[in-house]
C-alpha cells in the first residue's frame, strides 16, 4: 500500500457486516459508477452499490486499486441464514 494510504479506515457505512467481495459471488453491480468510481473499481463512497438477482440494492463495494477490497452487507437489506442441512 502506498505510503500515503497507510492509515486508509473502512469506506463504507458505520455499522455494516464487512466482507470479502468474493465471499458473495451472486451479487452485481447495480449500474454506472459515476463520480464513485476509481481508476480501477468502485470507491464506496456513493452508497448501496450492489444489487441481488432480484434487483435489491443490499450492499457497498470499496474496490479500487489504491484501497481496501470489501463489501458492505446492508444490515437492514441483508441477513444470514444457514444453507447447511439439518444433521
Amino acid at each position: 500500500m502506498p505510503p500515503e494510504l497507510d492509515g486508509a479506515v473502512s469506506r463504507g457505512p458505520r455499522n455494516s457486516v464487512i466482507v470479502h467481495p468474493n465471499d458473495v459471488p451472486s451479487l452485481r453491480p447495480a449500474g454506472a459508477l459515476g463520480i464513485h468510481g476509481g481508476c480501477c473499481g468502485p470507491l464506496g463512497t456513493g452508497g448501496r452499490n450492489m444489487a441481488c438477482a432480484c434487483g435489491a440494492l443490499v450492499a457497498t463495494l470499496a474496490a479500487d486499486c489504491l484501497g481496501p477490497h470489501e463489501l458492505h452487507l446492508d444490515s437492514i437489506r441483508a441477513y444470514a441464514y444457514n444453507t447447511e442441512p439439518k444433521a
